[in-house]
């Protein structure tokens, strides 16, 4: 990985976890503007389902909704690296050559079908060459050669004197006819068609080798070879190679004529794939020994690799968090990626950061706001889909300017953005109720979760929910299974409380089921509408009203 410089890096853009319209609406506006100021990749997410009612606004408007994404997790694909590949064919000579000029201490190897067979390094290939006395012979003092007469001759940088079938690869067994005749014919083996004989300039050895059936003449220093041997050596189907190098360089050469793929390769080699998570395997990567670990694709097709030294590297992504900004809020794996910029209108609950960031956050209604007001104060210009989108995103949140979060900024942006749309606030927000009630047709896990926020408090952790109905008697038929779903819930993430609210914005009025631990039970300031259900007339809003009453009964309780 190159290191950290003013290179832009890719900014992903999102809401908080169980988007509302406002947290889609606000990631989408706000990405566009970013992307226009500075030319930085950008990409704006939906952590998790695209609720109903802000696909309609999307289909609406005619724009394309932000990518869903689970998390933001450092995959292994965000740090691989491209390498230079050894392929099958390559003879062992060219690999070492390759390792030298890359100064890669490992290279992966490719089979002719395209998958990954191993890494070779110069220290295992030494091993294997160094591992005397094999039962095979192909050590490094060994005889036995797997190659051809092509490979050869490109290690050699040999002349091809006579020979068929060169690109054939056989196994060689490798003579040197340093000797006098009568030596000769104790030493080297008769009628073996395997047989690799380098010689000098001797023609009577040349032409007792011939008779000796072999395959393969190599004769060093470039000497001449009389014209009635290359005769016989053809009518005998003997390929005849010279070199200008000696007996004791073509020894050591032919040994690296063999094809890559024919060393062993480690069987328990470490390697990763793409879509693993980074820090599930960010220890295997330090144990290992080498520098490089190979990533396969599911074919065992080499998709890159990764440097051991990428791990103590700046992430390639960075974030900008809308709508939110406290970490238990934010699409899981947030804590990965360096945080550039806020724009919220909640209570500040985020970590420090390391260095300066940009916050924009007011006492608004809705984040949208803050996105439109942006785009005015810097003279950007909105598209008509783009201002009605941030028009639902402000009466969606404000429930058309009644709920008592609503500030006159506001009011002030919706009449902006109600000009700029060709809409208004009021025909928006009739056609998102027209939308089917989650009441109504959503399973219980679903109700629960589709505008969830989790909040710490000192020791206390806890969840609130809200969604809009028309109807409050739906709540109250199906008050038992959405409770056996918050107590579920409150058990899978060890919540001390759990709180649904129920919003009738007609009406101006909402319901609270409520399930935690009897101290904050107890101690809930709101009047029984049934079990477990509290009335709260007149509430309207979760984050002005709802959440400061249980944020001052976690506080009560934990000062006695």
């Amino acid at each position: 990985m190159k290191p950290d410089t003013d290179e832009p890096k890719h900014i992903f853009v999102s809401g908080h976890r169980n988007p509302d319209i406002d947290s889609i609406a606000g990631a989408y506006a706000l990405a566009e503007l970013r992307r226009r100021q500075s030319g930085t990749p950008i990409t704006p997410l939906c952590p998790g389902i695209l609720p109903d009612r802000a696909a309609y606004l999307f289909r609406r408007f005619r724009l394309k909704p932000p990518a869903s994404r689970n998390d933001i997790y450092l995959r292994i694909r965000d740090i691989l690296e491209p390498c230079t590949v050894i392929e099958a064919g390559t003879t062992l000579f060219e690999a070492v050559n390759l390792l030298r000029e890359t100064g890669m201490l490992r290279l992966p190897v490719i089979g002719r079908d395209g998958r990954f067979l191993g890494m070779l390094s110069s220290l295992a290939l030494l091993s294997q060459l160094l591992n005397i006395g094999s039962s095979d012979g192909s050590d490094l003092a060994g005889r036995r050669i797997h190659s051809s007469i092509d490979l050869i001759r490109g290690v050699l940088e040999a002349e091809v004197l006579t020979g068929g079938d060169t690109a054939e690869e056989q196994e060689f067994d490798v003579y040197v006819a340093a000797m006098g005749l009568d030596s000769f014919e104790e030493h080297i083996p008769a009628d073996n068609r395997n047989l690799a004989l380098i010689v000098g300039d001797r023609p009577e050895i040349h032409l007792r080798a011939l008779h000796r059936e072999l395959r393969l003449l190599i004769v060093t220093g470039n000497r001449p070879v009389d014209p009635l041997i290359l005769k016989e050596a053809a009518s005998h189907r003997v390929s005849i190679l010279k070199t200008g190098l000696d007996s004791a360089t073509v020894i050591r050469r032919l040994k690296f004529s063999t094809p890559v793929e024919f060393i062993h390769f480690p069987q328990d080699e470490l390697t990763l794939s793409p879509d693993e998570r980074l820090r599930d395997q960010r220890s295997r990567i330090l144990a290992s020994p080498a520098d490089i670990v190979p990533v396969l694709d599911s074919g065992r097709h080499l998709a890159g690799v990764v440097l051991k030294k990428q791990l103590s590297a700046p992430p390639p992504y960075r974030m900008i968090l809308v709508d939110h900004n406290e970490p238990d809020q934010s699409i899981p794996g947030v804590e990965e990626l360096p945080v550039v910029e806020v724009v919220d209108h909640h209570r500040i609950g985020m970590l420090p950061t390391a260095t300066p960031i940009r916050f924009t956050g007011d006492v608004v209604g809705s984040s949208c706001t803050l996105i439109a007001m942006m785009y005015r104060s810097c003279g950007e210009s909105l598209t008509p889909e783009l201002a009605g989108l941030l028009l639902g995103g402000i009466v969606s949140d404000t429930l058309l300017l009644k709920s008592p979060t609503t500030a006159p900024l506001d009011r002030r942006m919706c009449e902006w953005l109600e000009k700029l749309s060709g809409t208004t606030g009021e025909e928006l927000m009739n056609e998102l109720m027209q939308i089917d009630s989650p009441l109504a047709v959503k399973p219980a896990e679903e109700v629960i979760g589709g505008d969830c926020k989790t909040y710490t408090d000192g020791k206390f952790k806890f969840a609130l929910s809200q969604v809009e109905e028309t109807n409050l008697e739906l709540l109250h038929q199906r008050r038992d299974e959405l409770a056996a779903e918050i107590r579920r819930r409150i058990e899978a993430e060890a919540l001390d409380f759990f709180g649904l609210l129920v919003t009738d914005a007609v009406r101006e009025n909402s319901e609270l089921l409520a399930v935690g631990s009897d101290d904050i039970m107890r101690n809930l300031p709101y009047e029984p509408a049934g079990p477990e259900l509290f009335a709260l007339p007149g509430v309207l809003s979760r984050k002005k009203q709802l959440l400061p009453q249980i944020l001052a009964v976690t506080a009560a309780l934990q000062q006695d």
